[in-house]
């Protein structure tokens, strides 16, 4: 995706939550504003780029991107959204994302070495990564009208991230003489660290509405660096009073990085993408 397409999903998101509603839609607030639960149920189709870095001792990293492996820049995966409102105040909320993909069959161009061991260039490998999101924080709302809310909010967010290569190679060491060897390497990092989150709702009319999130975190704790910004854009058709479909775009940059016992070990990820969902108010 383009830098300029970028910075104006960015933009928008930021002025919707600047902003606000310049005039009252009724005298009865919208449907989202009054119940006391909502869930988010969705799907998105993203376009993304991941590398991963580990190493031993003060030694250099020894850097793979998983799009030289064969793995797919382009997936789909899900997400679920919850939200309890506590008062005209105050909401809990718990998110999940999931992103995951992998290949099998693809053969090595290059070394590489992965958690400290090596698969050669011509071995088969198998690539497996996840990276799981979990997010719970306490939204407080600081303006609201009939038609408009703006919230911000902090809690607690935790970030599993594993990658597994699997390389098998065939050695042959003279006329009859062959050996097949296969080595697998693994490398996770579950990562708990602090969130902070700002949302802007807007109701253009009982039917259509829009959504604006924005979230960061950057703190080192203990052996962690971590940094986490992601933006979601989205509209919304009310198809009834408890149901509605969303279609938005989003946008995840995460970086960590773990100091371990015998080294480092380092992922730099980036997604962006198109999102649909189903969506529960009551």
């Amino acid at each position: 995706m383009s830098q300029f397409l970028k910075q104006g999903i960015l933009a928008a998101a930021a002025t919707m939550l600047s902003v606000g509603s310049p005039t009252v839609m009724a005298t009865e607030a919208h449907k989202y504003l009054k119940a006391k639960n909502f869930v988010y149920a969705g799907f998105f189709w993203q376009d993304g780029e991941l590398t991963a870095a580990s190493r031993s001792g003060d030694a250099d990293w020894a850097t793979i991107e998983l799009e030289q492996l064969g793995v797919n820049r382009q997936y789909g995966s899900w997400m679920l959204d919850y939200h309890h409102r506590l008062s005209e105040r105050w909401k809990v909320s718990a998110s999940l994302y999931r992103y995951t993909d992998g290949n099998s069959g693809q053969r090595l161009k290059e070394n590489i070495v992965w958690e400290g061991q090596e698969f050669s260039a011509g071995a088969e490998a198998a690539v497996d990564w996840k990276i799981d999101t979990l997010i719970i924080d306490a939204m407080y709302t600081v303006k609201r009208t009939d038609n408009f809310e703006f919230t911000v909010g902090g809690g607690l967010h935790a970030l599993d991230t594993e990658l597994v290569i699997s390389g098998q190679a065939e050695i042959s060491g003279g006329d009859n003489a062959a050996q097949r060897v296969a080595e697998t390497a693994r490398g996770s990092l579950v990562v708990p660290l602090p969130n902070l989150r700002a949302a802007g709702f807007y109701a253009f009319n009982e039917k259509w509405s829009a959504q604006a999130i924005l979230g960061w975190l950057s703190l080192s704790i203990d052996e962690y660096d971590g940094s986490y910004k992601y933006a979601h854009l989205r509209g919304q058709y009310q198809i009834s009073d408890t149901l509605g479909l969303s279609l938005g775009y989003q946008l995840v940059e995460i970086d960590v990085e773990e100091q371990t016992r015998l080294g480092s070990r380092r992922f730099d990820m980036s997604f962006q993408g198109v999102t649909a969902a189903l969506t529960f108010a009551f």
